[in-house]
């Protein structure tokens, strides 16, 4: 049973799980303005997921006996999944493999949404650049922007016990919830959109049961039952909520507007 201190973290949770943007999302047009700002999150969250294998399980040379090992094999199948999971079976039955991003790339081309090509653009000045210079000089519609700017600021602390509250639970135990509502409520059906909801059931089906109870021994391994640093991941803990409530409510407004918003 955890320690961590989870009760306003709870309340958060269910404002969350209530959130009008999943209703929303009624036809292909709404289905195409909240796909082109979602892809941001799923890309942001790589960031997240290899701070944190830098920190647990990182690439040495010459390597190190070190670490809790449950633990490092966690966010090793973590990064397995994120960068090479399972993908959309070819039609002779052949498996494929392919990140969850190009996953989402490829649930987008599914359904014609041309502008994943805005968010590669910013992939490329990333790589040439930084983060910083990419989001100031790409187009990125507004919500997805400030969101990644909170992601990042989580990262730029570099305090891991703050980076893994973020991540455990402002992602991995609220995304299994935010996707459900998703599937329930929202009016797309899988003949519509066949890689997208295969997408979200594999999140649903890889977060769900054992992923979110491992994030919660990671994140109380990090912050070594120090009260400074559960507080400050607690605080963590629930920005990372707010800012996704936040986002949704961005995504909600556009989509109710029918267009982008840029700054």
């Amino acid at each position: 049973m955890t320690t961590f201190p989870l009760e306003n973290v709870k309340k958060l949770r269910k404002e969350l799980a209530m959130h009008p943007v999943y209703a929303a999302v009624r036809d292909m047009n709404d289905l195409t303005i909240f796909m082109q700002h979602h892809i941001y999150s799923v890309w942001d969250f790589m960031s997240l997921v290899k701070y944190l294998q830098n920190q647990i399980a990182p690439a040495r040379t010459p390597w190190l006996p070190s670490g809790d090992a449950q633990v490092q094999r966690f966010i090793n199948d973590i990064v397995l999944e994120e960068e090479t999971d399972e993908g959309i079976q070819l039609a002779d039955g052949t498996p494929t493999y392919t990140s969850h991003f190009n996953l989402y790339a490829q649930a987008m081309e599914e359904v014609k949404v041309g502008s994943s090509q805005l968010i590669r653009e910013f992939i490329s000045k990333v790589a040439s650049d930084s983060f910083k210079e990419a989001k100031e000089t790409t187009p990125i519609p507004s919500a997805a922007k400030e969101f990644m700017e909170t992601t990042f600021g989580f990262i730029y602390s570099d305090k891991p016990h703050v980076v893994a509250a973020a991540f455990a639970l402002g992602r991995e135990h609220i995304i299994p919830e935010m996707f459900r509502a998703l599937l329930e409520k929202m009016n797309i059906t899988k003949e519509e959109a066949a890689v997208f909801h295969y997408y979200l059931d594999r999140h649903i089906q890889l977060d769900g049961d054992f992923h979110g109870p491992m994030s919660m021994r990671m994140l109380e391994l990090l912050c070594e039952n120090n009260p400074t640093k559960i507080a400050e991941a607690e605080e963590a803990a629930l920005l990372a909520i707010k800012a996704r409530i936040k986002f949704w409510d961005g995504v909600l407004a556009a989509i109710q507007n029918g267009t982008l918003s840029f700054k």
